[in-house]
């Protein structure tokens, strides 16, 4: 799409008189608008709200287009090795200025290209050296730059390619930018022109590989271990993870990951209640499929290996990199990750993703158990519920992590309050309470249907954590009722649903005792004397009501008696 109306001026440039033009960056991630120079070196644009810049040598470039793009035009620098750049929002005024500066200094000729405007979504795929241009009546109608493809996946059974597109490091959260792209080639065959003794191919695949020959593969002596099948349950699927110098790729059956070991900013550790541990990724930027995020890549791993025969560990070989050493000497858990390793799968996929993730300055944290344990002193856990949905929530010695959806991590020296509150209706006892976690930055969480048994651990803990770490300026308890006006507001009508539903989801047994009660549960007993009280008259009115309904009931069947006794003497 174009920008608006561009502005030209003269400043200095490096010596020279130079043009500048106030236009956007074009192609896949453009839309940010900046200033473009010409000078006697080449061409740079500067962008307005960011640090980004694009510069492009008058040597390099070796052809200069312009394109009509609605009411604006766009000037596109391709280099030699088929890499373009696209500047948008320039006049037509702006043509003739434009060709003698690629002439005279680019040593290009400004080329005039027409595209097909019409619309169609129908029309014919062609490799034209390094972009694979879409053509409509043989005209052209867009076009991709293979080398801001990352992948090109193939979905045989629907005759698709989806092509994913590499994403800038630096680009703006307010930016539109393209992330794939799915094509549908039709189910026709032809012959493969290399070798035509082959047996028929469908067009699809022969794109598809024709595609891939373009792309910049990871090379088979740049993988340091590919670990097979393992089980995730967000992105939910079993994938084959191979490990590269600077990035991870996760091969699943229906769609795949690249994820940067930069992304990774934590892992978590944790056990279930099924003899299986959770390893938690904790991912920023988050990945992306379509419209869904995934902050945390969440896998599961046995408790017992059964590769481990008669004691002895699996040994696994790594392919290290040539600056392994001087890449991670600072870090002191440098060791744990060996040409030869021995261990479980779940042992050396956290050594490798904890060792290759940390930056320098910057170690990748493991956090697993802590100190806290339920009331029955065996996990690091309590049930509770967020929204609709059951799960657990882990309360480690840094960190409190909510599996399994949505999965949760809030850092302590993240929060500001953590409120308790009873969710009691028309009962005086509650058999559950709710914790609300304030954040320092104004957000909130709220973890509902907490086993009451839970309420002392989890209460002194947090006294424990705030006294100890925070000198009582963080992690401080307050109640509903002591806090700001938000924190004194009745659940409303949705969070009620919320804890019904989460309520009637839960698969687990109530002991009869939870049903008495508890005044050491109570958090505040002046209050909750009166509250008991309340509720005690609300149900006696509730008993008399129900009384009387059934008095009426009673009459009127007696009455109905009466009526059918009379028909029948009548009869």
């Amino acid at each position: 799409p174009g920008g608006a109306k561009s502005r030209s001026c003269v400043l200095p440039f490096k010596g020279d008189m130079s043009e500048t033009y106030d236009v956007k960056i074009g192609g896949k991630d453009g839309g940010a608008r900046g200033t473009l120079k010409l000078g006697a070196e080449g061409v740079k644009w500067q962008a307005r709200e960011s640090e980004r810049s694009v510069s492009v040598k008058a040597a390099d470039v070796n052809t200069a287009e312009w394109v009509s793009i609605g009411k604006h035009f766009q000037l596109r620098l391709r280099s030699s090795d088929n890499t373009d750049v696209r500047f948008d929002g320039f006049d037509k005024s702006d043509q003739k200025k434009l060709a003698e500066y690629c002439q005279n200094t680019l040593s290009a000729g400004l080329q005039v290209l027409k595209y097909d405007v019409q619309g169609k979504n129908g029309g014919e795929f062609v490799v034209d050296g390094g972009n694979l241009v879409f053509k409509v009546d043989h005209k052209q109608s867009f076009d991709i730059n293979l080398a801001d493809v990352a992948k090109a996946s193939l979905n045989a059974p629907k005759d698709e390619i989806v092509l994913e597109i590499v994403q800038p490091e630096n680009i703006s959260k307010k930016q539109d930018s393209l992330l794939e792209m799915k094509f549908y080639i039709p189910n026709t065959e032809a012959l493969d022109e290399e070798d035509p003794e082959e047996p028929q191919k469908k067009s699809v695949d022969l794109m598809h590989a024709e595609i891939t020959k373009h792309l910049s593969e990871e090379m088979e002596n740049d993988v340091v271990i590919k670990l097979e099948e393992i089980r995730c349950r967000t992105p939910k699927a079993t994938f084959d993870i191979t490990f590269y110098s600077h990035h991870f790729k996760m091969v699943g059956p229906s769609f795949d990951f690249t994820v940067k070991y930069k992304a990774v900013k934590d892992i978590l550790v944790v056990p279930n209640q099924n003899h299986h541990n959770f390893v938690v990724i904790e991912l920023d930027p988050p990945l992306r499929k379509g419209n869904t995020m995934y902050h945390h890549i969440v896998s599961h791993f046995p408790e017992y290996d059964e590769r481990d025969i008669d004691g002895e560990r699996e040994t696994w070989q790594l392919n290290l990199p040539e600056d392994f050493d001087d890449r991670f000497d600072e870090f002191k858990f440098k060791d744990t990750v060996k040409e030869k390793m021995r261990g479980t799968l779940e042992e050396v996929f956290v050594q490798v993703v904890r060792l290759f993730s940390s930056q320098p300055g910057h170690p990748t944290r493991v956090h697993r158990n802590g100190k806290f344990r339920e009331h029955l002193g065996e996990y690091p856990f309590v049930k509770a519920s967020v929204g609709p949905n059951n799960g657990s929530l882990y309360i480690l010695d840094r960190v409190f992590l909510f599996l399994e959806k949505p999965s949760i991590v809030i850092r302590f020296e993240d929060v500001e309050t953590i409120t308790f509150d009873r969710q009691q209706k028309k009962s005086s006892v509650a058999n559950s309470f709710d914790i609300k976690i304030k954040q320092t930055d104004g957000k909130a969480n709220e973890f509902n249907l907490i086993p009451k048994k839970e309420f002392e651990n989890m209460a002194q803990f947090f006294k424990d954590v705030s006294s100890g770490k925070f000198e009582g300026k963080k992690m401080k308890i307050a109640n509903y009722t002591e806090g700001g006006d938000d924190e004194g507001e009745k659940s409303s009508d949705e969070e009620n649903l919320n804890r019904a539903g989460a309520q009637g989801n839960r698969m687990e047994d109530e002991d009869d005792d939870e049903s008495s009660e508890d005044e050491d549960f109570q958090f505040d007993a002046t209050k909750a004397g009166s509250e008991s009280s309340e509720h005690s008259s609300d149900d006696d009115d509730d008993v008399e009501s129900g009384s009387d309904s059934e008095a009426e009931k009673m009459a009127r069947k007696e009455k109905k008696k009466e009526k059918k006794e009379k028909k029948k003497k009548a009869e």
